[in-house]
């Protein structure tokens, strides 16, 4: 135990290499904190969306994009009476409408989607954005409508906050001219949806008005069925029931759709997790160096040491000790910069989704330790190889 409180102190009797390795380990696990919280964050994103639409089936017109999943909409309209056809077959669960239209915020050049829900889905549907307010109400009337959580930080992020409370203009594209609407923010809406959080919502006529869709027709059909594996024979008795039907419809299963986005997330995430791998073996040979110019500047010492009776494993573990203490100092400051860093891209770059879990915090601190003994064992070896009688003549 006294050898191993003696390697402690003696790690910090030259404080210029102590600092210059636990900064080279800090900046590197810096990075990788950095890094791995992003990977886990865009992981717990893509898990949720898909969660909240891995039992569900979205039918819509034959020319909306990516199946009327992003903005619920083609320039086709369907029938809501193909709702009647879908609401009694087994395994459905419920059926609902979205009414979905196009506007731009005044004075900006972005379009943004707005979702519009009748009054039934919102007293029956526990997952639409009426259901799921995290600040202030729903709306009551065609003047106030809500914003979804991801918009909301990203127009604040663009310098165009929208607060609860405040009336906004909008425009909405029409033949000839353009028409100005005010409409009313009275809250924000959370429902784990990446798609939906990122939209403004409101009422279904507020949409039709907009989208200048008219009674009886909707943007696209949600049908949600009981269970997971009976999601394609349901989709295939939807497809059968519908087909050579005017307007033509298209049913896609959501999660077909995203899979691919999240296979593209996880070799970016993999991709990510590379690049943090790299920044641990650019910190354990930090180490390494910065050990093994500490250990050539003390030769002499170590010789002196081994004439005294120390073992060459005391040597070692004289050396392993040193290392694995800066290694872990590097680690400790490198997490608290890497934290750092995640709340400061929060306010400068909008990334609100990277997450510092207890698991990536876990994967951090092992590296810590493996930079250390990494780092460690060359340098341990090229001590404890010292001779005594040759550095003795030496002197």
């Amino acid at each position: 135990m006294s050898l191993l409180f003696f390697s402690i102190q003696n790690a910090f009797r030259k404080k210029a290499v102590v600092v210059l390795a636990i900064l080279g380990v800090a900046f590197g696990i810096a990075l990788m904190t950095f890094l791995l919280s992003l990977v886990a964050g865009m992981e717990n994103r893509a898990e949720r969306t898909l969660g909240d639409l891995s039992n569900r089936i979205m039918i819509s017109g034959r020319d909306a994009l990516f199946g009327g999943l992003f903005l619920g909409m083609g320039t086709t309209s369907i029938p809501s009476s193909y709702m009647e056809t879908i609401k009694n077959k087994p395994h459905v669960e419920k059926v609902y409408a979205q009414v979905s239209a196009i506007m731009r915020p005044f004075n900006m050049e972005y379009d943004m989607p707005f979702y519009g829900y009748g009054a039934q889905d919102i007293s029956t549907v526990s997952n639409i954005p009426h259901n799921k307010i995290i600040q202030g109400t729903a709306p009551e009337d065609d003047q106030e409508i809500i914003i979804g959580a991801s918009l909301q930080k990203y127009m604040k992020f663009i310098n165009s906050p929208y607060e609860i409370g405040n009336v906004y203009r909008f425009i909405v594209p029409e033949k000839g001219q353009a028409k100005v609407l005010e409409l009313k923010v009275v809250g924000v809406y959370q429902t784990g949806n990446e798609v939906l959080d990122s939209a403004f919502s409101g009422s279904e006529h507020l949409a039709r008005d907009i989208g200048k869709i008219p009674a009886g027709k909707v943007s696209s059909i949600n049908v949600t069925v009981d269970e997971i594996d009976n999601l394609e024979s349901v989709a295939q008795s939807i497809r059968n029931d519908l087909s050579g039907k005017k307007p033509e419809v298209q049913v896609v299963l959501p999660n077909e759709v995203l899979n691919p986005v999240k296979d593209v997330l996880d070799i970016f995430g993999r991709f990510l997790i590379a690049v943090s791998v790299v920044s641990v073996v650019v910190g354990a040979l930090f180490i390494m160096v910065v050990m093994l110019l500490s250990v050539i500047n003390r030769m002499r010492e170590f010789g002196i040491l081994k004439a005294l009776g120390w073992t060459p494993a005391n040597i070692i573990f004289l050396v392993m000790v040193e290392s694995l203490v800066m290694s872990m100092l590097g680690a400790a400051l490198g997490v608290a910069l890497g934290y750092a860093g995640l709340v400061l891209a929060r306010d400068l770059i909008a990334l609100d989704f990277a997450r510092l879990t207890w698991r990536t915090a876990s994967y951090v601190c092992l590296a810590g330790i493996l930079i250390g003994v990494a780092g460690g064992i060359y340098p341990a070896w090229r001590a404890k190889s010292a001779a005594p009688a040759r550095i003795l003549r030496g002197a």
